[in-house]
């Protein structure tokens, strides 16, 4: 846990830990300045994608922040491209950025020309677990094992059993993708299932996501009970071929990312679940930590939690829990800042006091 600089409020909503390896210092090349104005810091983002909703709200969140702290912020996005972004990461070192937060589809493809960014002086932070595969100087997000087991933990506890297939990411995106696979797994251990179908997705396509759902209906139509998708891209591209079907709402779809859409297909009935990874508080509270880290602000010393780098040197890392978002608790989206009730619900929020009329109207019917 941070133990200065950031608000109780905001301590209150973090993971960070450190573990008992010692952060190895690189000797040659300092990527904390304390003697720099945070006004003069350039802070670089390198995104694989903007084709998921959350990825366009969490730039925009990083953009706010980088903006309230009157720094600079740069973006460039590889649309899935690993040798584009390389290009694109060393355009920005040499735009002079002094934080570089990046995530990418092929970790392994854009190390070295983070290590290169580190080389140069530029704190190299990546937005999600480097689990041994890439270069960064610290990193954070969520642990995909647990992400895992939450996609489908839902549809685990209503016992499903029968026939289910399953669609997963592109296998591009290294340990991350399996470790939401063995957790997506382990959770439906003890279930009755018959697996009768299991694909890999490139790019996470929806539209390939579509075409997979297709034929299993076609083999198995209403004996199918679910698909569990690996995200909500991909449940979409279900949900259209079991609409297409007249199956939208019998068989078990998951998802992940808390897509707005998915959001409602949950109040629909179509989605069974989704998992909000980050709203807007994480990319937030990350960039903040960026921030304060290159400023000397914070240290490692004040993480809790450490992972390896591709040159197998514990950094920090700053851990932010999932949640299972379900027709039970959708409300927790709104609460976390990710949507409005207006946009979750289509229809503006009752004043206080309508709600809680409408409560005690709810109350005098079910008694």
């Amino acid at each position: 846990m941070l133990k200065k600089v950031l608000t109780a409020g905001m301590v209150a909503t973090m993971i960070l830990s450190m573990g008992a390896v010692a952060v190895q210092a690189e000797e040659e090349v300092s990527v904390v300045t304390p003697d720099k104005a945070r006004e003069d810091l350039k802070v670089g983002v390198s995104f694989k994608t903007l084709q998921e909703e959350r990825w366009v709200t969490e730039l925009g969140v990083i953009e706010d922040v980088c903006e309230e702290n009157g720094i600079e912020c740069i973006y460039q996005i590889s649309e899935n491209d690993a040798q584009k972004q390389v290009g694109q990461i060393e355009n920005m070192v040499e735009q002079g950025v002094d934080i570089l937060i990046v995530q990418s589809n092929e970790k392994e493809a854009v190390s070295n020309a983070l290590k290169a960014a580190h080389d140069a002086g530029v704190l190299v932070c990546y937005y999600e677990k480097a689990n041994g595969e890439v270069y960064c100087d610290l990193c954070g997000g969520n642990d995909e094992y647990e992400i895992g087991k939450l996609i489908t933990q839902v549809p685990a506890e209503m016992g499903i059993s029968g026939k289910v297939a399953f669609l997963y990411g592109d296998p591009a995106g290294g340990t991350g993708v399996y470790n939401f696979h063995d957790g997506m797994h382990d959770t439906l251990a003890d279930c009755d299932i018959e697996v009768v179908g299991e694909q890999w997705v490139t790019n996470w396509d929806p539209s390939q996501a579509m075409s997979y759902a297709e034929n299993w209906i076609s083999q198995y139509g209403d004996e199918l009970t679910a698909i569990f998708a690996m995200n909500d891209g991909m449940a979409g591209g279900v949900i259209q071929a079991l609409e297409n079907a007249g199956l939208a709402g019998k068989v078990v779809v998951t998802g992940q990312d808390c897509d707005l859409v998915a959001v409602q297909r949950v109040l629909e009935g179509t989605q069974v679940s989704t998992i909000l990874k980050s709203g807007k508080e994480y990319p937030r509270l990350f960039t903040e930590t960026c921030i304060q880290y290159r400023l000397g602000e914070i240290t490692a010393e004040d993480f809790e939690q450490t992972t390896p780098n591709s040159e197998d040197t514990e950094v920090p890392f700053y851990a932010y829990p999932g949640t299972v978002i379900t027709k039970d608790n959708v409300d927790e989206v709104i609460e976390a800042g990710a949507y409005s009730y207006e946009e979750v619900y289509g229809e503006e929020a009752p004043a206080e006091g309508e709600s809680e009329a409408a409560e005690e109207v709810t109350e005098e019917a079910a008694e």
